[in-house]
């Protein structure tokens, strides 16, 4: 995939048009800048080069420049990207107030679900009314597939403090909790119960669970940043 790329300021992203594996990419720049799978040290004016990305997933290719002088501009010939197509677990698609959501047919750990949700598709799921909470209980009861007692939304909870949030950025109160946890005794991750009741639950991170992640990009929702040792 060849891009030809002009003039820009600080950052440039590339919203594939689907979800790839990632084995390298090559620049042409004048200005040093940075990407996920590498650091550009410097590029000379006119130069090219390579930089192995060892099947990285996902779907944004961010090039952002270091410096923080406003009057550096990032400037780029052409940016190419090789790959192919990554392909996802099977899942249950469906549309929750306008947006495309996915529940993962894959049991995986709360950090897990979140890192698949982000390379395959946008987020796990926020839940922002109690409309969006109703329409989330009607796409479970017609999953095609049995669900695990919970399934993982971006709920999160503080380091000792009894405030909820979502990774996805979603700022609403809505809350939907059977009891709500206090941190001294709960687990900072929170899941929807399957059953009639469909109520969130405080679950050890650890538990392998299905998922629900948020298809659609959310380009005006700045995500909570996570991080993982066990992640390159």
């Amino acid at each position: 995939m060849l891009v030809p790329v002009h003039r820009l300021h600080h950052w440039w992203s590339l919203l594939l048009p689907a979800v790839y594996r990632i084995t390298e990419i090559a620049i042409t720049i004048k200005l040093p800048g940075e990407q996920r799978c590498a650091t550009i040290p410097s590029i000379a004016a006119g130069g090219r080069r390579s930089f192995v990305c060892n099947g990285m997933i996902g779907r944004l290719i961010n090039v952002k420049l270091e410096s923080t002088d406003t009057g550096s501009v990032l400037t780029m010939c052409e940016l190419e990207a090789y790959g192919e197509l990554a392909a996802p677990s099977p899942s249950f698609s469906a549309v929750v107030s306008g947006r495309g959501v996915e529940v993962v047919e894959k049991k995986l750990c709360c950090s897990d679900a979140l890192f698949y949700c982000r390379d395959f598709y946008w987020d796990l799921l926020s839940i922002r009314s109690e409309e969006e909470q109703r329409e989330v209980e009607g796409v479970l009861r017609n999953v095609s597939f049995p669900l695990t007692e919970h399934v993982w939304l971006g709920l999160r909870r503080y380091l000792k403090a009894d405030t909820w949030f979502w990774m996805p950025g979603a700022t609403e109160s809505y809350n939907n909790f059977e009891t709500k946890p206090s941190w001294w005794s709960s687990s900072r991750c929170g899941a929807m119960n399957t059953s009639n009741e469909y109520s969130w639950w405080d679950r050890p991170c650890e538990e392998h669970l299905h998922f629900i992640c948020l298809r659609d990009i959310q380009p005006n929702k700045k995500r909570v940043e996570f991080y993982s040792s066990a992640r390159p």
